[in-house]
């Protein structure tokens, strides 16, 4: 709280100037002034890191020297003659007294975090005056972030976010908002474990059911910070999958599996027949070939009765007796039968008929 140049002594005791002035109120006024010959304001300060803190000290009394302290150790004297004395770049004093009152403002210019309260103190001198004593207690705003990205699930899905809070002082209060509405205490858990430094890092575990399109978000904040800290990300929700039916795909294709089976086989049992008739044309044409030999080779033996020698030249025999005789052996050459229509057994049993 700063004072300005109207300081009075009824702003310092306003319960000495209000309702009636009967003697026994002025009684107890005096009283009040005698007691708070030193007055040190605000009694407790809460402030950020790095942030300036003010302190007034004031008295009605006279003083040679104010001496101020932070945790103890001195960071500012003030002499009555002379004013402030030495020079500390983390703390500036601005004068506010009057001809009556005597008011020194201090204001250090980054506070210092400490993870226990600081006391700071205004001293009077000579002592008969005494002190007067505040409290100063410096938080630290860490940061805060969601650990999972953006996600797309299917409605219905049971869903987890993961928030860490960490490098904070005190614990600090970690919260969930789901499109703009802050979740139960009871939807969500959270820990937290403070670290060597004394800073504070808390977990937070937020369980929901995807049922629309959001945004989530994670605050974190101490009561010194004017803002929440805060991490968000998008959750996108999806229709459901339809199981695919396929049936008529199967039926499809195990359609077209019978209908080539039945095809392969139609044709393996067509060239199966074609193999077996012309195996038995074949044979039937051997055989016929093979009587057909037999009878023409007794008709010649007949006719001959074993004179007739194919390989002998007789000198006497003339040229047309030797032409007749090759007209005959030409009438029991063998038919011309393709190769490729006699068989094996076919071929045996010629080599059989020739043996006469």
């Amino acid at each position: 709280m700063l004072y300005s140049s109207s300081w009075n002594t009824q702003e310092q005791w306003p319960n000495c100037f209000s309702g009636n002035m009967h003697g026994h109120i002025l009684q107890l006024c005096v009283i009040q002034a005698v007691a708070s010959f030193i007055h040190l304001e605000p009694k407790n300060a809460t402030v950020l890191r790095g942030s300036e803190v003010h302190f007034n000290c004031s008295t009605d009394e006279s003083w040679d020297v104010m001496t101020w302290l932070l945790g103890g150790r001195t960071v500012l004297t003030i002499s009555v003659v002379h004013g402030p004395l030495g020079s500390d770049e983390s703390v500036s004093t601005v004068n506010h007294s009057m001809s009556s009152l005597s008011v020194w403002e201090l204001v250090l210019m980054n506070a210092s975090f400490s993870p226990t309260l600081q006391e700071v103190t205004c001293e009077l001198l000579p002592t008969k005056l005494g002190r007067s004593s505040s409290a100063l207690f410096v938080q630290e705003k860490g940061n805060v972030r969601i650990l999972e990205s953006d996600q797309s699930v299917q409605e219905g899905m049971l869903v987890i976010f993961h928030c860490q809070a960490s490098g904070w002082y005190p614990d600090p209060s970690v919260s969930w908002v789901v499109n703009g509405t802050t979740v139960d205490r009871g939807d969500y858990n959270t820990s937290s474990l403070q670290d060597p430094s004394g800073l504070f890092g808390s977990t937070s575990v937020l369980q929901m059911k995807a049922e629309t399109s959001t945004t989530v978000e994670c605050w974190a904040s101490v009561s010194a910070a004017r803002a929440h800290q805060s991490s968000s990300v998008k959750l996108t929700v999806v229709a459901p999958k339809t199981p695919q039916d396929y049936t008529v795909v199967i039926a499809v294709i195990v359609s077209v599996c019978m209908i080539i089976l039945l095809a392969v086989l139609i044709l393996f049992l067509y060239y199966r027949k074609k193999v077996k008739k012309s195996s038995s044309e074949n044979k039937i044409s051997a055989s016929l070939w093979t009587v057909d030999l037999s009878s023409r080779r007794r008709s010649v033996a007949d006719e001959t009765r074993g004179k007739v020698n194919l390989g002998y030249y007789a000198e006497d025999v003339t040229s047309s007796g030797h032409h007749d005789l090759r007209n005959r052996a030409d009438i029991i050459s063998p038919p011309r039968v393709r190769a490729e229509r006699i068989t094996t057994s076919a071929l045996f049993k010629t080599s059989g008929a020739w043996d006469f």
